[in-house]
């Protein structure tokens, strides 16, 4: 079945549901029997429970970014109701679309997508047919034989899934291009956020883009926009995207900053605007869903790969911008800050471990005392592996005893 606009199959934008043979297609639950029930809950707009449908047809066929193989399937009809100027919060349709292109979108930032890498897995796993036909041939017994061909078979499927998924949402972006003209910022921000992972589109793309951010009012929406450019990658686009950097509009500053350190270019006004952004974010909207909506996290991301990441200026902004990073709503932005200050700060394994905390560099030093004067939090995982690998406490009581605020017992 093709992606093709709603309209062309009539009133009900889920026509051809039920010849899709769900009950013989995986999910990460299982089969995908149950799929159909997802699509139509969100066809209707109403549903019972605590998560929308579209959250849950996302946990079905794209668990934690794992593309399975029923999502494929789910691509036209996806698109359809995306196109459906009848159906409400139609952004959820083009947001699952993205998931099932890509995955999860922090796999794959600051950098942008390039779906050759998972083209080229696909083929030496074809490739290496036969070696895993003689791995399968040395089974003990049959029980062992039969282990193996389904592993064999189950990694094949998994590889399948993600090439087909991108391909099917790429042979849809000239139908849903035409949603960067909807009334929705939401629906006109996702769009954008799509195009950004499909270089090869690109030169379809970009002019539609140019377009869109001179003309969008909505900043979050517009600075998606220019993050798109970015992610994207031609070069050609630099002097647009340069044109933001002194913008009054603080999203379109942090966009072009962003945008420009993905082609090489971090200049001081770059790395001015990047620390601005990471220790004072602009206001999360729906309109931007980059990396959870984080304009901070972003902004480290990028921050990072500059010459002026590890000087006590950037520290010190990225810690001001996690000390505000509280509650519910602070917790993506937090989650991401984190992990890229500590593991930029405390890179790999230390040719020689410090000894003590006055052995650390002034930078190490500013990110452990935070540390230790915040009260017990929850820290990735990724940012206290960077501490253990240099040897420095993780249980909070003993890291106040590290840096001196307190003394052993208290």
């Amino acid at each position: 079945m093709s992606a093709s606009g709603w309209n062309d199959v009539g009133d009900d934008p889920l026509t051809g549901l039920d010849d899709v043979p769900w009950a013989e297609l995986q999910h990460s639950y299982g089969m995908a029997d149950d799929v159909p029930g997802h699509l139509r809950a969100m066809r209707s707009g109403a549903w019972e429970g605590r998560y929308p449908p579209d959250v849950r047809l996302a946990d079905h066929i794209v668990h934690q970014g794992t593309r399975s193989q029923a999502a494929v399937y789910t691509v036209p009809f996806l698109v359809r109701m995306a196109l459906d100027p009848r159906l409400v919060n139609r952004h959820r349709f083009v947001g699952l679309l993205v998931a099932i292109a890509i995955g999860l979108d922090n796999n794959h930032l600051p950098n942008g997508y390039d779906p050759r890498e998972d083209r080229a897995y696909l083929a030496n796993l074809r490739g290496e047919a036969d070696k895993w036909a003689q791995w399968i041939g040395e089974a003990a017994d049959d029980e062992q034989r039969k282990q193996r061909e389904e592993s064999w078979a189950q990694v094949l499927i998994d590889a399948e899934a993600v090439v087909r998924c991108h391909d099917a949402v790429r042979e849809a972006l000239p139908e849903l291009a035409v949603l960067l003209t909807s009334d929705s910022p939401e629906l006109r921000a996702g769009t954008a956020n799509l195009l950004a992972w499909f270089p090869e589109s690109s030169g379809t793309s970009i002019p539609l883009l140019k377009a869109f951010v001179a003309d969008e009012e909505s900043p979050g929406a517009a600075a998606t926009g220019v993050v798109t450019l970015g992610l994207l990658g031609d070069p050609a686009t630099v002097p647009f995207v340069a044109r933001y950097l002194d913008s009054p509009i603080v999203e379109l500053r942090w966009a072009s900053a962003f945008a420009l350190t993905r082609f090489g270019i971090a200049g001081p006004a770059v790395v001015d605007v990047l620390t601005e952004v990471v220790a004072h974010p602009p206001a999360k909207t729906g309109t931007m869903s980059f990396l959870s909506g984080s304009y901070s996290g972003l902004a480290a991301m990028a921050l990072a790969g500059t010459s002026e990441a590890t000087t006590l200026r950037a520290v010190d902004a990225m810690l001001a911008g996690l000390a505000d990073c509280t509650g519910v709503e602070g917790f993506d932005d937090g989650y991401y800050m984190a992990q890229t200050l500590f593991t930029l700060i405390f890179p790999g394994d230390p040719d020689e471990p410090p000894q003590s905390f006055a052995d650390l560099n002034s930078a190490q030093q500013c990110v452990v005392r935070f540390v230790a004067d915040r009260e017990e939090a929850a820290w990735p995982s990724d940012a206290m592996d960077a501490l253990q690998r240099w040897k420095v406490p993780t249980r909070h009581a003993d890291l106040r005893v590290y840096t001196g605020i307190a003394e052993a017992g208290q």
